[in-house]
């Protein structure tokens, strides 16, 4: 598979708070998920097309530090995908978002075809679904 993670190295650190192989494990869970709709489906190349948008949140100490307890993730992206039935080539924005992060972490990935970090993104949905964890 064709990958292209660029715009989010300098940001890496705070997705290994979600998994010690971001990278890869966007693109296995991804792949997964379409899968549920096509059981052939193979990811055949996957870019970030965007700068990261971010959002974090945390709790502050008696000794007034802050400790990070959710974060969220949220990138447009381009993706070609294949199943038996022909090969596709898509866009969307990925989000990816974790809380209980001080303690016993939970996350959750989203792929939103077509959609825009004007919808998704820092001012959008995305801080909805960072506490939507916190919810469940």
């Amino acid at each position: 598979m064709k990958t292209n993670f660029e715009k989010l190295e300098e940001t890496k650190h705070m997705l290994e708070w979600f998994s010690d192989s971001p990278f890869e494990e966007i693109t296995s869970t991804l792949e997964r998920m379409f899968r549920q709709q096509s059981a052939s489906t193979v990811m055949l190349s996957f870019e970030i097309t965007s700068e990261p948008h971010w959002l974090t949140g945390g709790r502050k100490t008696d000794d007034n530090k802050m400790i990070l307890v959710r974060c969220g993730l949220a990138v447009a992206c381009d993706f070609t995908l294949k199943d038996d039935n022909g090969v596709y080539d898509l866009n969307g924005v990925f989000t990816w978002v974790g809380a209980g992060l001080d303690s016993q972490p939970v996350t959750r990935m989203w792929m939103d075809l077509d959609g825009t970090l004007d919808e998704f993104g820092k001012d959008g949905i995305l801080r909805e679904r960072i506490f939507e964890l916190d919810a469940e």
